[in-house]
């Protein structure tokens, strides 16, 4: 699954997450009439094998694992989520959580989805820091879930050592 997701701050809709006091609205279809959004992206699905796509996409729903890995192989990426049974991991700039479920449940990779795209739209829109976020709200239609977001630290995919510049030959180290 590849979808564009169109991002608005405040316009009222179906789909809308709530983030740090705002409410953003969020459509996979084209865009219509009305005003601009304030974000676009496309989206890489769990189920999606395309180098290509997952190449070019902001956001990366996987079906497990450690998302900072995701980011980490994928550098235009730039929020990543996997859904396990409890909840959900999420790695971005600044954010390595787990979007656990108030009253208990599961995250399915819709809803995950749907929660990496407002954390994108709040990154690339001047949102304060992701650390300082505590809950994301999704409200679809009359159904409200809550996320609690538990950050951990900042833990990314070891880089590799630099390679060591090669030992000067002692000849050359006793000419200088």
């Amino acid at each position: 699954m590849v979808a564009l997701v169109r991002v608005w701050d405040g316009l009222p809709g179906a789909e809308r997450v709530l983030v740090g006091g705002r409410a953003l609205t969020l459509r996979r279809s084209p865009a219509g009439s009305g005003p601009p959004p304030c974000d676009e992206h496309l989206v890489a699905g769990p189920d999606e094998a395309s180098r290509a796509w997952l190449a070019c996409a902001d956001v990366i729903v996987g079906g497990a694992g450690d998302p900072a890995r995701l980011l980490a192989a994928h550098p235009g990426c730039l929020v990543a989520v996997t859904v396990n049974e409890r909840g959900c991991l999420v790695a971005a700039r600044g954010l390595d959580a787990r979007l656990d479920p108030v009253l208990g449940g599961t995250c399915p990779p819709a809803d995950a989805a749907l929660y990496a795209s407002a954390l994108h739209a709040w990154l690339v829109s001047g949102g304060r820091p992701v650390g300082t976020l505590a809950r994301l709200t999704l409200v679809r239609g009359n159904t409200v879930t809550v996320v609690r977001v538990r950050h951990h630290p900042a833990t990314r995919p070891a880089a590799r050592p630099a390679a060591r510049p090669a030992a000067r030959p002692a000849a050359r180290r006793a000419a200088r």
